[in-house]
């Protein structure tokens, strides 16, 4: 019996050594000598390890740390009042009280920062009436008047707070010419200081707007020698840009330039120095000290791209420089830009001149990338719509070789947004373009040879007639599709219709002769009539859709060459005796007939020749206007029906 109790006491502390070793704390150390008589206690009564086993957890359980729950209970518990129920609970306090205590408070700091934190107070409460849109003129006028005394000495410190700066903003707007002329003149001297603030810029900018011609040489004066700087800065950047593009005089801008290159001590006695050119050449002996500081400033400039790069100043600057090195050694400068979005660059004249460079010196693996950039923020319509960046787009069309490429990022977007391209005037040269390739007809003698510069810089592989034939194959039978279905927009303005006559000039096959179909019959139909010098007249009295519509009437010649569907065979084939009577009628309408009967096409002539009876002869002769004689005369010459 004392061996199994031995035993048993021996396993017994096995396990209790065990459980030490798994729960890493030994809980033993803080029981109590009475904790330890109960353990032993029960070791020699109880033959069983595992009622051992729960004497050791009850006695290990009354020193275990306590848990989450119980710490919480316990804290709810001493949360409470140890008082007797019949004890008055705490009074609540006064929330009200509170509230005005700490908005006094607040009041009190705000006076203490700002001195003039009263009448800042009193000028929105005058603000708020005045931006109101039902607020009386007269009151308007003495609200504003008001509140210009009472900010007139504080407008230095106003500007450069955001709220505050709203207030003189909108006394620069609404306020009478007096009132906005002091306010010009109070801030005038602290204008380079409030071009580098975020808040205080746009009052310079207002200024400039609102202000007279003396005020605004005044500002641009006060400038003089810090326009590098403050072109470099962000907040800066887009105010000197518009001093650059909208206020200043060419003489201002020259000097502005010349700040740039880095030469306006050199230059200071000769302000109509126009180009980067003209000023390296009137200073020979300074050359090599312009250039390099206007390629140092280039550098800092390139690397503010959010900043200086999307401004004019910059935009020229660089163009010329590279223009006057001949883009020799700029290799490194080129690498910069054509990291950069092609959107930083079309938003001015010198920018897409320049973007166009970049274009031509990169390699097809940039210009991949140039075109998956321009797909990616989906820009495509609006370089097409855009006064110059639709430049951008025709010397991609010039000189990437990868036409799959191109039909896959700008071609779909010109398709999808066709209405909205060939209805703007920059956009219309684009859809040109691809229809038309440097046609004298439809570009610009000057468009022409800028682009005609790449030849000698771009690298290209493909022949041009062959690039040129393989984009016209992808938008040509898209674009007559849409010309069958919509010829109520083709032919809705002169400009457009000239868009059209590119196409069907540049189109083929059965799509050609479904949209010639559908021109014609919207041509006859006496319902359908346009806008000309506000009047309402048929589409064929229309002086520029008769132009355009004689010009397709001319090119039928070059159709029957390639033995194609003449648009006047489809023309005359459909006129009716009751259309031709009220044709006949009408000056631009006879002359319309005299093209047909002028393009040699043997069925239309027929067919013309058909409709005029002794009756209709008689009627036409009746006609004063000219195109009734022209058309007399064409058919005597050849043999009418009686």
């Amino acid at each position: 019996m004392t061996m199994k109790r031995t035993s048993s006491t021996k396993n017994s502390t096995k396990k209790k050594q065990k459980l030490v070793t798994e729960d890493s704390i030994d809980y033993t150390k803080s029981l109590t000598s009475e904790d330890a008589e109960t353990i032993e206690s029960g070791f020699e009564e109880l033959d069983n390890a595992d009622h051992v086993e729960e004497i050791k957890t009850q006695a290990i359980k009354k020193k275990a740390p306590k848990t989450d729950k119980e710490n919480k209970s316990s804290k709810k518990t001493k949360g409470k009042s140890n008082t007797v129920n019949n004890d008055k609970p705490t009074e609540k306090p006064n929330w009200k009280e509170f509230k005005k205590e700490k908005q006094e408070l607040r009041v009190k700091r705000k006076t203490q920062k700002c001195p003039f934190y009263e009448a800042v107070v009193k000028a929105k409460k005058l603000w708020e009436s005045v931006r109101r849109d039902d607020c009386p003129k007269e009151k308007k006028e003495s609200l504003l008047d008001e509140l210009f005394k009472s900010t007139k000495s504080h407008l230095e410190t106003m500007v450069y707070s955001h709220d505050t700066a709203r207030i003189v903003q909108w006394m620069l707007k609404l306020g009478t010419p007096e009132i906005r002329s002091q306010v010009i003149n109070e801030l005038i001297k602290h204008v380079p200081k409030m071009l580098l603030s975020k808040y205080a810029c746009l009052c310079v900018k207002n200024m400039l707007k609102q202000g007279d011609a003396e005020q605004r040489k005044i500002i641009i004066d006060s400038l003089k020698g810090k326009v590098y700087s403050f072109t470099l800065h962000t907040n800066s950047a887009k105010i000197m840009d518009l001093i650059y593009t909208t206020y200043a005089t060419p003489e201002q801008q020259n000097t502005m330039m010349h700040e740039l290159y880095g030469a306006s001590s050199i230059l200071c006695e000769s302000p109509n120095v126009l180009s980067f050119a003209d000023v390296l050449k009137n200073s020979p002996n300074t050359k090599d000290i312009i250039l390099a500081k206007t390629k140092d400033h280039i550098k800092k400039f390139v690397l503010k791209q959010k900043t200086s790069m999307q401004t004019s100043l910059v935009h020229n600057l660089i163009y010329e420089y590279i223009l006057y090195t001949c883009g020799k050694d700029c290799d490194e400068l080129f690498t910069s830009l054509k990291e950069f979005p092609i959107e930083l660059f079309y938003t001015s004249k010198s920018g897409c001149y320049l973007a166009m460079y970049i274009i031509w010196s990169a390699n097809s693996k940039e210009k991949k990338a140039i075109l998956k950039q321009i797909k990616t923020t989906a820009s495509t319509r609006d370089l097409a719509t855009s006064e110059y960046g639709y430049l951008i787009l025709l010397t991609l069309f010039d000189s990437v070789d990868d036409t799959v490429l191109v039909k896959k990022t700008i071609i779909p977007e010109i398709l999808n947004n066709i209405d909205t391209i060939a209805t703007n005037e920059y956009g219309r040269r684009v859809i040109l373009s691809l229809v038309a390739w440097r046609d004298s007809s439809y570009f610009h003698p000057r468009d022409i040879e800028l682009l005609k510069k790449g030849e000698s810089i771009k690298d290209c592989k493909k022949d041009d007639d062959v690039r040129v034939k393989e984009l016209l194959n992808a938008v040509s039978d898209r674009f007559l599709q849409h010309i069958q279905d919509n010829p109520n927009f083709w032919l809705s303005n002169g400009s457009i219709a000239m868009v059209l006559l590119g196409i069907l000039k540049s189109g083929s096959g059965e799509k050609l002769k479904e949209a010639m179909t559908s021109v014609a019959n919207y041509l006859i139909d006496p319902n359908n009539k346009v806008e000309d010098k506000d009047v309402k007249v048929p589409v064929y009295e229309h002086s520029g859709l008769h132009m355009v519509l004689r010009k397709i009437i001319g090119h039928d010649k070059n159709l029957v060459k390639n033995n194609e569907t003449t648009f006047s065979e489809i023309l005359s084939s459909i006129i009716t005796a009751d259309t031709l009577k009220s044709w006949i009628q009408c000056n631009r309408a006879c002359f319309l007939l005299v093209a047909m009967i002028e393009s040699d096409v043997e069925l239309a002539v027929e067919n013309i020749k058909s409709f005029f009876s002794t009756t209709m002869i008689n009627l036409l002769k009746k006609q004063k206007f000219s195109g009734a004689k022209v058309l007399v005369t064409k058919l005597n010459s050849k043999a009418v029906k009686k």
